[in-house]
């Protein structure tokens, strides 16, 4: 791959086209967009590959970060502001899956849904990245271009701000 072998890419794509892909769909929300944008994601990876520019030193944060601008490309087009469909995307993932330790325990993955949809999408990003695709924090630093320190604390954050959305909800949800 990183020298242009076609095959070698053939196996990097079948094995990130999918995440990419849901990456994307979380963003933005259709299946035709997200097969669009993955695609072109893909083949700015081979252009680049191709040019030999630098040599890709960790593919995955790599062409995250193609995704992430794919995506912000998409919407500074469109003059729109990201309509993430989170809800009805988190339904294919079994239930078993551990969103934020601590704030998933208690509540059930319905609760959890309805949460992540109250916080900002900054950290609805971090907590997918970090707890459904499991990039470590150093990945997740490198795919949005910002410090280790800055995700760390991110993070931290958004696993705060989900857990009181849990918490409200739950509230909420005793009172009815």
């Amino acid at each position: 791959m990183y020298d242009g072998d076609p095959s070698a890419f053939a196996e990097l794509y079948d094995a990130y086209a999918p995440k990419i892909y849901r990456f994307i769909y979380f963003k933005v929300g259709t299946q035709a967009e997200a097969e669009d944008l993955a695609s072109e994601v893909f083949l700015k990876t081979w252009e680049y590959v191709k040019r030999r520019e630098r040599r890709i030193k960790n593919f995955r944060p790599f062409v995250y970060r193609l995704a992430h601008n794919a995506v912000i490309d998409h919407y500074r087009s469109r003059s729109q502001q990201p309509q993430t469909q989170i809800d009805e995307q988190l339904a294919t993932f079994p239930a078993e899956i551990d969103l934020a330790a601590d704030a998933v325990r208690s509540s059930d993955l319905e609760i959890v849904r309805r949460a992540l949809l109250l916080i900002k999408e900054e950290y609805r990003d971090i907590i997918l990245l970090r707890y459904i695709e499991e990039y470590s924090l150093a990945e997740i630093a490198e795919m949005l271009d910002k410090s280790n320190g800055a995700i760390r604390v991110t993070a931290h954050r958004a696993v705060e701000a989900l857990k009181e959305a849990v918490t409200t909800l739950e509230a909420r949800s005793t009172k009815v």
